[in-house]
């Protein structure tokens, strides 16, 4: 049977002699078979039921096309959303790091912090001072090795200036006291900053504010960074 023959077969008003039997007649579907149509099927269909044509109603189009309108709405409104979240994330991310990193410094700083017994006469490593009201902490610190390998120390200074958690270094130097007649070089560690309070830890006290002239060097400090819009950290660093 060739491929004409079976084209006239599916073709409405042939003749019964003109249609396939056998094999070939089981084969073929009819419209609206249940069952995959071949290529050659799809050409052309007897009427459906009812005299009518094969294919998707208006009805069925609309319905269609609604669908997609709703799924598309669903998925540019869930996009915009990840987009505005991202936006106000990536600002938070940034302050977040900036607090770590302030903490972080500050905790390194107090990591190497001198031993009073190789400065006995520099008095305690960590101090702190009030400067127009406001606290700042200071630590002698061991510094990195000079050029010729010798042994230094610096001081550093955290302290609150124009909103800002500032980090002040002296130079290296290996003579006690250390020269303050030039400025410190400093770096703004954290924006944003109201004020900044500081407590050490003292044996059968607990945390206390202390005095100026105070000449024990505490074992612990309690740094707490009040920022401008009245949110709180606290960090507690072990001083080595």
């Amino acid at each position: 049977m060739t491929e004409l023959a079976a084209r006239r077969a599916l073709t409405p008003g042939s003749s019964p002699a003109e249609r396939p039997r056998g094999a070939l007649a089981s084969f073929l579907p009819t419209c609206g078979a249940a069952q995959p149509w071949p290529a050659i099927c799809r050409l052309k269909c007897e009427p459906c039921r009812g005299g009518t044509a094969c294919g998707f109603t208006l009805l069925e189009l609309l319905v269609a096309v609604a669908i997609m309108a709703l799924v598309s709405l669903l998925a540019w409104r869930g996009l915009s959303s990840l987009l505005a979240t991202r936006e106000r994330l990536i600002p938070e991310n940034e302050d977040v790091r900036a607090l770590l990193t302030g903490f972080g410094q500050m905790q390194l700083d107090l990591t190497q912090a001198a031993s009073p017994l190789l400065l006995p006469g520099a008095g305690p490593p960590v101090r702190m001072r009030v400067v127009d009201g406001s606290p700042t902490l200071l630590i002698l610190r061991i510094a990195p090795p000079l050029a010729d390998g010798a042994s230094a120390v610096q001081q550093v200074i955290y302290s609150i200036q124009d909103g800002n958690l500032l980090r002040q270094a002296t130079q290296p130097t290996r003579s006690l006291p250390v020269d303050f007649s030039a400025t410190p070089a400093g770096l703004r560690l954290l924006p944003r900053v109201a004020s900044m309070q500081v407590r050490f830890w003292r044996p059968n006290q607990g945390w206390v504010i202390p005095a100026e002239a105070d000449p024990t060097a505490p074992p612990g400090v309690e740094v707490e960074l009040i920022r401008a819009d009245g949110s709180r950290f606290r960090r507690v660093m072990l001083v080595s």
